[in-house]
């Protein structure tokens, strides 16, 4: 008897029931897919970094070394290091590497080397992480460039320096887990070692080098880098750790996931609701045949059983699909995934771990179910054979007389005193489309953030029109000051400024030494947002990351002093400020010019600049690109873009998946919310229609009550988008040396296109949806 009654209950019942359905599966589609996803993402960083066997500490270095002393200094340090390998790289301006016809990847913000492939660790793979074994006149490119500038297997790029030319044909696509990201400023090719030996011999490129060392299982890493300054090695060039490495490579689909499990929290919060709206139409439906049911000596128990097998079916069914589903969305997200860190996602353990999802929705719904029921209880048999026990305990208090209505016509007025004066009811609409607009303008808001130029302000960056970066060649230092000389001179330059970043030492908490990248220069020009104080601007001043800042950094606050050394000579520098700043690990500090620089260990030079009104910045930026041959011109927000690179594309997927499902849940939860409320109103209808009103006039009467709720939703939405998402975003990018995100809210976007749009999707709904209801047989419905 329960089956059947279950059964005609799905029958009577096909949309709601359907609404329910959709949403119960895409909570288990999405959270299945997000432990699916975050399962592939540890599994796979795992492989790689089995086969990639990456450094655990990376000293960059430019200018001449003796191999000789990292070797002595190797073995005295046996218990911490248990290998040491330099990799030589010939360093090329993109410029220089020509693809396709006539193109070249001149604009690229990356530094470009030739390497051949390292004999003991850090290895260089393919995609199907095989170490790659390039064959005479083969080259392997990086997955960033495969990606950028469309290159394919079997075609050629040539590299053109000097007198040097030669033509190589892609073989292979190079994924390489320490220059993977692009949030690491360098890319490696992948060279046999005659092409490589060539090379070096017609000097073609600049030479550099990676002084890479592995520790031991229980080396410590901060106990050599320290040993390492002390002893005075070689250091023209920033050092970096393997976490940073694992961290760029693993940030975009981590942030992925995230984002995922927070929607699907949600979609199992309005599935919840959703249930409850069924419930609450259900039980005034069925109010007549409960009292039967509790007059013939059914028990309590056995009721709520017929109303919880069927969530309870439900939810299983749900589970079921969902989490088959899951495994062909996560093909969708996962692409990032399957291209740079790993293409063979098998294993068991994804299964297993992926149950817990649709497990987890199942007792969520089920219980929540239980608790809605409790509200049976509260009905005796004799009230429930009433019927109108619902409308007994509603609350009369609030009162508009039709006749006091001056402002609206009298179908919009009627619409707007039913949200009124049964706030209760739509109090859960509103909440729901609030959840709406938030899944879709907060993911909007992000990309467009990440898209702006003001963007480079958390890049510890100024705003400005144009950058240019100097890339070390023989004449760095005579174009720098031909460029500066030049820009003085030019008339289409408003303003611009001139930057200097230097390797220093720092004390740290300690007592020892580490390493700091200090940039000099007047940060007047181009100023940026600081957390704390502000730029440096006299002698003996210095600002910080905010990651350089924090306790496990140098642990500074504005006011400390810090103490940096070049060569022999140490100052005491007072920090001024502590800004933002997501590139080079986060670790970065700027000072006043009277600082100086430190000769040795020179790591780039950066002018920005602002052009005159009315001048074509793009036309100027190809004059100083091809003026200058080694420097790098890019506007601000193509260097943001090309920095960011893919947690762009992944936001973008984001942002899309967030409107479909921002989408179906408005449709939806719309049409089961009016199939409630029409269910509860129907007498109410019936006495409107024989009075007179047309089924034209009712449904403007819900329409303009559910409209007024969405437009609030849309309001709390928006505003919770743009306070509560900077918190979460600023939570997120704290890692990254980002604490405070302000996101970039385009007013027509999210106060207009947005709005607009949703309102219409809302408005269809509901004509729809009233005009199905309020044309049934009147004679019919006052008979029941």
């Amino acid at each position: 008897m329960f089956l059947k009654i279950v059964e005609n209950d799905f029958k009577r019942n096909k949309i709601v029931t359907t609404a329910v359905f959709v949403f119960i599966t895409m909570a288990v589609i999405l959270a299945s897919s997000a432990i699916n996803n975050i399962t592939n993402l540890i599994q796979s960083m795992s492989e790689l970094q089995k086969r990639a066997v990456p450094a655990d500490i990376t000293q960059m270095h430019s200018g001449e070394f003796d191999q000789a002393e990292i070797d002595q200094f190797t073995e005295e340090h046996r218990e911490d290091i248990a290998m040491q390998e330099t990799m030589v790289l010939l360093t090329f301006d993109g410029s220089n590497i020509h693809f396709g016809e006539n193109q070249t990847m001149a604009g690229t913000v990356q530094d470009i080397s030739f390497v051949v492939q390292n004999q003991k660790f850090d290895f260089i793979l393919d995609l199907d992480n095989e170490k790659l074994d390039v064959r005479e006149g083969e080259v392997a490119v990086p997955i960033y460039f495969m990606e950028q500038y469309d290159l394919e297997i079997g075609e050629t790029i040539t590299v053109k320096n000097g007198e040097y030319v030669n033509e190589f044909v892609i073989s292979d696509y190079a994924r390489d887990y320490e220059m993977n990201s692009s949030l690491t400023s360098s890319k490696r090719f992948v060279l046999n070692q005659a092409d490589y030996n060539e090379m070096r011999v017609m000097h073609a490129g600049e030479l550099e080098y990676l002084i890479e060392f592995k520790l031991n299982e229980n080396g410590d890493s901060q106990a050599v880098q320290t040993a390492y300054i002390e002893a005075g090695l070689p250091a023209n060039g920033p050092i970096v750790g393997g976490k940073v490495f694992m961290i760029f490579n693993a940030m975009s689909d981590a942030a992925v996931a995230m984002v995922i499990i927070l929607i699907s929290i949600l979609l199992i919060i309005i599935a919840s609701l959703c249930i409850r709206l069924t419930f609450l139409a259900t039980i005034d439906e069925d109010l007549r045949e409960i009292g039967v049911m509790k007059a013939i000596g059914i028990s309590k128990k056995d009721i709520k059983k017929v109303y919880l097998n069927k969530y309870r079916i439900m939810s299983l069914v749900a589970g079921i699909i969902g989490y088959l589903l899951s495994f062909a969305v996560v093909n969708l997200i996962n692409g990032n995934m399957r291209l740079y860190i790993s293409s063979d996602l098998t294993g068991n353990l994804k299964y297993i771990l992926t149950l817990v999802a649709p497990l987890l929705v199942y007792f969520l719904i089920v219980i929540y179910c239980k608790r809605v029921l409790k509200k049976f209880d509260k009905i005796s048999a004799v009230e429930a054979l009433r019927s109108d026990i619902m409308e007994q305990k509603k609350n009369r208090k609030y009162s508009f007389s039709l006749l006091k209505n001056k402002f609206f016509s009298t179908n919009i007025y009627m619409g707007l005193r039913d949200v009124w004066k049964r706030f209760k009811i739509y109090r859960l609409l509103l909440f729901i489309f609030a959840v709406c607009t938030f899944i879709v303008i907060l993911p909007l808001n992000v990309y467009n953030t990440m898209n702006s130029p003001e963007f480079s302000t958390y890049m510890g960056i100024g705003k400005s029109d144009m950058r240019i970066d100097l890339r070390k060649t023989d004449t760095i230092t005579e174009d720098y000051k031909k460029l500066q000389e030049e820009l003085q001179n030019d008339s289409d330059i408003e303003k611009y400024a001139a930057y200097i970043t230097s390797s220093f030492h720092v004390k740290n908490t300690e007592g020892s030494w580490d390493y700091i990248n200090i940039e000099t220069g007047d940060f007047s020009v181009f100023p940026l947002k600081y957390l704390e104080g502000r730029p440096p601007e006299a002698e003996g001043e210095i600002s910080l990351s905010y990651a350089n800042a924090l306790e496990d950094g140098l642990d500074k606050k504005v006011g400390d002093e810090v103490v940096v050394k070049a060569g022999e000579k140490e100052k005491t520098l007072k920090v001024t400020g502590i800004y933002q700043d997501i590139t080079n690990g986060g670790k970065t500090a700027k000072a006043d010019t009277s600082l100086g620089i430190n000769e040795e260990a020179v790591l780039w030079y950066i002018l920005s600049m602002d052009a005159a009104e009315g001048i074509d910045i793009r036309e100027k930026m190809d004059y100083y690109q091809k003026t200058y041959e080694s420097a790098q011109v890019n506007d601000i927000k193509e260097y943001t873009g090309q920095t960011l690179g893919n947690i762009i594309d992944q936001m973008s997927i984001v942002l899309i998946g967030g409107i479909a499902i921002a989408v179906i849940i408005i449709v939806l939860i719309t049409v089961l919310f009016l199939r409630m409320l029409l269910s509860k109103d129907m007498s109410q209808i019936a006495i409107m229609r024989s009075v007179g009103l047309t089924a034209k006039n009712i449904s403007h009467q819900y329409m303009a009550g559910t409209l007024m709720v969405l437009v609030l939703g849309i309001i709390f939405g928006v505003l919770a988008s743009n306070y509560l998402g900077d918190f979460l975003v600023s939570i997120a990018m704290s890692s990254m040396g980002a604490a405070k995100i302000e996101l970039v809210n385009v007013a027509w976007q999210t106060w207009l296109l947005c709005p607009l749009s949703l309102i219409s999707i809302v408005g269809i709904t509901i004509y729809v949806s009233c005009k199905v209801t309020v044309k049934e047989d009147l004679s019919v419905i006052l008979r029941s």
